[in-house]
């Protein structure tokens, strides 16, 4: 009986295909919708993650406390104490200017760095030239390794200027840079928020060329940690030097840990929001097999009538429409986690910095779950009202 029964649910489908087909469409948005935020919040998670570990994994973030008003900035002494542990310090200081190369002017941030920054800064490489030296550091040189951005704004013409010039406007006081070094573009999930248009000048070019920077003053600095050293070790290290020098409540550590777990925090939230969004959908395709099963129970009144007086039991006739609904909701299941998973090696091919699909075999086993409860839920009130109909009125049904 219960095989019958689903032939029968089948063909009740099939002879109504234009309603099937459209009850069956708000089901498919739902677990589309459900199925694909889920997984993009895996994908993007994944690929944040796995570019965040390639150069930050044994990197610290020290920066000022901002909340403390008597924090000071960190000084030269207290770069120094630290530089006895197995790292690497930038130092680094930021003014912003109007530019101008031949008949190109725009915005660009000056970024006064010292000469190590090739191998502190692990997500910096060069696409044209070279970065300047010790000696030119020394020196004070007017140089400056543009980045892609600058480039292209600033020499749209030219597919290398290397040995151009770019001069730079800061509160009226206009210096000359010659141009020796390209940045490479930063590819991935990061390059949304790491490229801009600006320029890395030797730290003491900055502090000659604009008086006002105050000379060994830092709100922050990066540290790059050897990668044979323990990074856990090197952080309780940097912090036991900077509570003795300045207190514990005037800086924070920021490491990649932190940034991933904020990340993760923020992704789960638009996961769940995202999601529900997909439920409200998935809702309203349940109120449609509500509203197809109960037609369907009306157009068939005679048809129970008859099969009841025939002896066919009230858990038969139930059985029949609960089947129709789950079949119905199964099938939009299917073709939504179908078109789901189209759509995401379709969005990690277009989108660069994705680089792999990720599908959680239990989002999808949540996906056919979801859509089975729907077509139970919404199918157990036709198909109880079917099964208690009396046989006799059922039959006298016009």
């Amino acid at each position: 009986m219960f095989f019958e029964n689903i032939s029968t649910a089948f063909e009740a489908l099939f002879s109504n295909r234009l309603r099937s087909l459209l009850t069956l469409l708000g089901v498919v948005i739902g677990v589309f919708a459900v199925t694909t935020t889920i997984s993009m919040g895996e994908i993007a998670t994944a690929g944040i993650t796995n570019e965040l570990q390639s150069f930050g994994s044994q990197s610290l973030f020290v920066v000022v406390d901002q909340d403390n008003p008597q924090a000071l900035p960190f000084s030269d002494e207290d770069i120094g104490a630290l530089s006895r542990l197995p790292i690497d310090i930038l130092r680094s200081r930021s003014v912003s200017g109007q530019g101008r190369a031949g008949s190109e002017e725009g915005n660009i941030t000056l970024n006064g760095q010292t000469a190590n920054a090739v191998t502190v800064d692990r997500s910096l490489e060069l696409a044209r030239g070279r970065y300047f030296s010790e000696t030119e550091y020394n020196r004070a040189a007017p140089v400056i390794v543009l980045s892609a951005d600058a480039a292209e704004d600033f020499f749209p013409d030219i597919d290398n200027p290397i040995g151009q010039e770019v001069s730079v406007n800061v509160r009226g006081s206009r210096t000359f840079y010659t141009v020796i070094g390209v940045k490479e573009r930063i590819g991935g999930a990061l390059g949304a928020f790491a490229n801009d248009i600006s320029g890395d000048v030797p730290l003491e070019t900055l502090y000659t060329n604009f008086p006002f920077v105050s000379r060994g003053e830092y709100p922050f600095f990066p540290i790059t940690i050897d990668l044979d050293v323990n990074a856990k070790d090197i952080e309780e290290q940097v912090r036991a030097i900077l509570d003795r020098r300045r207190g514990d409540d005037t800086y924070l550590i920021q490491t990649i840990e932190g940034a991933l777990g904020l990340f993760n925090t923020i992704t789960v939230i638009l996961q769940a929001v995202l999601g529900g969004i997909g439920a409200i959908s998935l809702l309203v395709g349940g109120i449609g097999i509500l509203n197809i099963m109960l037609v369907s129970v009306t157009e068939r009144t005679r048809e129970i009538g008859l099969r009841k007086a025939l002896g066919a039991k009230k858990s038969t006739i139930l059985q029949q429409f609960l089947i129709e609904a789950v079949v119905l909701t199964m099938l939009g299941g299917l073709v939504g986690v179908l078109f789901s998973v189209g759509s995401l090696y379709l969005i990690v091919a277009l989108v660069p910095f994705l680089e792999s699909v990720v599908i959680n075999p239990l989002v999808i086993l949540l996906a056919f779950a979801v859509s089975v409860a729907t077509g139970i839920i919404f199918g157990v009130w036709p198909a109880n009202r079917a099964a208690n109909l009396s046989p006799i009125e059922a039959l006298r049904y016009e």
